[in-house]
Parts: structure tokens; sequence; C-alpha cells
């Protein structure tokens, strides 16, 4: 007699049948994948490394206005450029995100350098003028390079006391001033807050409303690494107010270096992170193919 449990044969027939059905359900389970919504964040495009240096930078905000995106991000210009800049700016309605807040002095002694507070807050000063020009974006400042001939404690101690006067001046001009940690190479002295694990310490020191963390990834990567973990903890604690994106090596678009970036975009979504994701970076391809990218990218993930 014979067994109940035995399987009744398939005929190739049916299995070929079986088969050819596989790709048609999955394609199905795929097509009923609910869409993300939209991310909390705003994509900003930095118009400085993407874009022909003989390209006028008014051109270059109106190409990013052209591709649909609603913020944009610059680090210095005359102020007939700034004039033809703010025109487009207004004619289409795109904000400004970020702009260099600091020059020299941010970039050499700044605050950890006795005596030589002034020069670097004249800076602050000039920069959050035209930061609220350009309608409250955020002046992206550096602390100094850190003093060989200078004990640690007393340069962090001038930097906390100094950017607590900066976010003052900032206030004035109803500006959020951004830190940026800044990777060195080979051959210069390393600036004083350059990595996430210096800087966040201090920012939450100076616990000032005004003064809070650029987080560049492609400097970040190149410092110390572990960006996912220190992007969560400072978006968990209000440190960072800024993002910008780049990868490592290159510094150019998502997709050409060693960053996860559509890890990064659902860790920004996740966070419900609000504010802008900048692109400062460079592209191996057009700007407006390396604009489309990220825009596809932050929306699927």
């Amino acid at each position: 007699m014979k067994s109940a449990n035995l399987r009744q044969p398939i005929s190739r027939r049916a299995l070929l049948l079986s088969g050819a059905a596989l790709p048609l359900a999955l394609d199905n389970r795929l097509a009923a994948a609910p869409v993300p919504p939209p991310p909390p964040y705003t994509v900003s495009i930095n118009i400085e490394i993407m874009f022909p240096r003989e390209m006028g930078r008014a051109e270059r905000i109106q190409r990013v206005a052209d591709q649909g995106f609603k913020a944009y991000s610059f680090w210095s210009a005359t102020d007939a450029e700034q004039d033809a800049m703010l025109k487009v700016q207004q004619a289409t309605g795109i904000k400004c995100a970020s702009i260099s807040g600091t020059g020299t002095a941010g970039s050499s002694t700044g605050l950890t350098k006795a005596g030589q507070e002034q020069a670097y807050f004249a800076e602050i000063t000039a920069r959050a003028k035209i930061a609220a020009k350009f309608g409250g974006a955020q002046p992206i400042i550096f602390a100094g390079r850190t003093q060989p001939d200078v004990p640690w404690e007393a340069q962090r101690a001038q930097i906390v006391t100094g950017l607590k006067h900066a976010g003052d001046i900032a206030k004035e001009f109803g500006v959020q001033l951004v830190m940026e940690p800044l990777s060195t190479t080979a051959g210069q002295v390393r600036m004083a807050l350059d990595t996430a694990s210096v800087a966040f310490p201090v920012i939450d020191e100076v616990a000032h409303p005004n003064v809070k963390i650029c987080f560049d990834m492609y400097h970040l990567q190149l410092m110390e690494g572990n960006i996912a973990t220190h992007l969560r903890q400072g978006l968990a604690k209000g440190w960072i107010a800024l993002v910008q994106i780049g990868e490592v090596p290159g510094r150019k678009e998502p997709g050409t270096g060693e960053i996860d970036f559509a890890y990064i975009f659902r860790v920004l979504r996740e966070a419900d992170y609000k504010g802008y994701v900048d692109t400062e970076m460079g592209t191996t391809t057009t700007p407006e193919a390396a604009m489309q990218l990220t825009r596809k990218m932050s929306l699927e993930n």
C-alpha cells in the first residue's frame, strides 16, 4: 500500500510554469512596495566646487534653481557678484543655506593664539553681515590651528570663551554659526577642532544657540571615520545644525568612493533631521548629473 504522504510527481510543464511565475511575483511585490515620503531635510547645492570656475556665481545659482532645488550655498563673492546673486535668489525664491564664516584668521591664529581674537571677531562680524543679507545663511567657521607652544587646555579654554562671544555677534545679526571640524593635509599644523570627538564636547560646553556644528562627512571620514555613529550622536544631542556630503577619496558625488551614502541618508531620515544637506563636492560627470544623482539617492533612502 502506498503511503499517503508521498508527493504526487510534478510535470516538467508545471515546473517551468512555476519558475516563470516567480519573477512576476517578485515584480508585483516590488511594485507594491510603498514609496518613502520626501525626506525631512532640504538638499542644498554648493556652487563652488561642482561648477566651472569661469562660470559666474549668479549663473550657477540659476542652474541649481532650474534643476528644481530650493537651496544653495557658496563660500565668498565680491560685492558686485553678491548683487547679481541676490537678484537670482529673489527671482527664483531659492534660499542660501551657508557661506564661509571666517577667513585668514579663522584658518590660522583663530581663537587659539592669545591676543589675536579681535581679528577673528572682525571676520565673524563681516561674514555675519553678508549671511544676514542673504536671508540668514549659516556662516561656516573654523577655530584656528593648534599652537605648538601653547598647552592644549589653554587653547581649548580660549576657544570656548571665544565661541561664546562669536555666538553673541551672530545673534545680533540673526544668524547661526556652524563650526566645521576640518581635515589637515600632510605637512600642515592641525586645526584645533578637527574631529567630532574633539568638537562635540566643546560645542556642548559653549552651549550657545547660535553656535553649532557643521558635520562635513568628507573631512570627518578622513580624520576619524565612524561618521554614522557620530552623526546620530550629534543630531540626538542637538549639536549639529548643518550636514555636508562629499565622497572619500576625491570629494566627488555619492557612489564614487568609500562612504555608504544610501545608509547615511537613511540615518538622516530616521533622525528626522530638518536642516540642510549641502553637497560640498565636485563631480566626475556634470553638475546636473551630480545634482540629480543626489536627489534620487535622498528620495529613495
